[in-house]
Order: C-alpha cells, then sequence, then structure tokens
C-alpha cells in the first residue's frame, strides 16, 4: 500500500474502533468527537468545527441534539457577542470522563498488541506524524 492508502486504512480502522469501543450506547460517533473536542474552558463554535473538519451548519444540528440531551450547552462570548462557545454541562463531561477510560483501554489494549521493542518508535511516529497532520490541516487550500 502507498501512504496515501495507509492513512486512509488507519482513518477507517480508528473511525470503527471508535465507533465499537469508546462511544457509549446513545452516542453517535459524531456526538463522541464532538465531546471530546471541547475543553474545560469552552471552544468556540467555528474553531471546534475546523477541528472537526464539519460546516458550521453541520455542527450547529449536531449541537442541537447534544443539548437536548444534556450533554452540552452554547453561550455567547462575553468578549465578542457575535461568536458562540460550546462548553459540556455536568453529565457531558460525566460522559465524557467515560470516552476517556474507554480510550485508554483502547490505547493500552493496541500497545500491548505490538511488540515491546516497537513500542515507544510506533509512539515517536505517531506524535510525527499527528505534527504533519496538524500542519496539513493549517493549509489554506
Amino acid at each position: 500500500m502507498d501512504f496515501g492508502e495507509l492513512l486512509n486504512e488507519l482513518a477507517l480502522s480508528l473511525n470503527a474502533l471508535h465507533r465499537r469501543d469508546v462511544c457509549g450506547q446513545g452516542e453517535t460517533l459524531a456526538q463522541c468527537f464532538i465531546l471530546s473536542s471541547v475543553p474545560d474552558d469552552g471552544i468556540h463554535m467555528s474553531r471546534l468545527a475546523g477541528k472537526l473538519g464539519i460546516d458550521n451548519s453541520t455542527l450547529t444540528r449536531l449541537m442541537d441534539n447534544l443539548e437536548k440531551h444534556n450533554l452540552a450547552f452554547r453561550k455567547k462570548d462575553e468578549d465578542d457577542r457575535r461568536l458562540v462557545n460550546v462548553f459540556l454541562t455536568e453529565e457531558g463531561q460525566a460522559v465524557m470522563s467515560r470516552f476517556e477510560a474507554r480510550i485508554e483501554n483502547l490505547g493500552s489494549r493496541i500497545l500491548d498488541d505490538l511488540p515491546s521493542e516497537k513500542r515507544e518508535l510506533v509512539k515517536g511516529s505517531l506524535e510525527s506524524l499527528l505534527w504533519s497532520l496538524s500542519k496539513e490541516l493549517l493549509r489554506t487550500s
């Protein structure tokens, strides 16, 4: 496989594993990704949409559902009323804590499956890959 195909297979496998092993019974993969992307001090809607690679309108629809289930809420920015921030509710934080535990469990299982002598190499390679991916996300089309 060439590198592009490997990246595609990696993305598909990670999505499938998140859907199966991380997201709860009632959350969709998109909701799971949103909840895991909201820091404790909140995030601007447009920044969150960019981080997730979705349109603002799609995020708005997904946020409507999260608010309906009392997992997240939106609040106008106090400094710039044109901006809207997203925060997790207490219930959303509890769900996120469960996600984090499942993510750690999944990561441990995958790491344990690797030969011990390659674990640090793989972790270092993933850090380099994430750095390259973050640079690519900053590039304008």
